[in-house]
């Protein structure tokens, strides 16, 4: 199990579920919305640590984000601990 940060909440995840849905049993409040990489509602940034980043559609999230750590979090399988960073204007309060 990893342990997954996103601002102030903790909460572990192991390495074949995705972020999103453990975040979700969590109750832990992030944006999202097909859950199935196609929409881009659930895009974050890491800031520290290792995960997969699984099919995903190029509408949303491209080459240019994904190379400056932007994920989905419904396809997003950690490999490590990971820090995330919510997007300012996603933020769900």
């Amino acid at each position: 199990m990893f342990r997954i940060s996103i601002n102030e909440m903790t909460f572990s995840c192991g390495p074949k579920v995705n972020v999103l849905q453990v975040a979700r049993t969590q109750m832990v409040k992030v944006p999202y919305g097909c859950a199935n990489g196609g929409c881009g509602m659930c895009k974050v940034k890491v800031k520290d640590g290792a995960y997969l980043l699984d099919t995903y559609s190029k509408q949303a999230l491209t080459n240019e984000e994904r190379e400056d750590h932007y994920v989905l979090l419904c396809k997003t399988y950690p490999q490590s601990d990971i820090e995330i960073e919510l997007i300012k204007e996603k933020v769900i309060e």
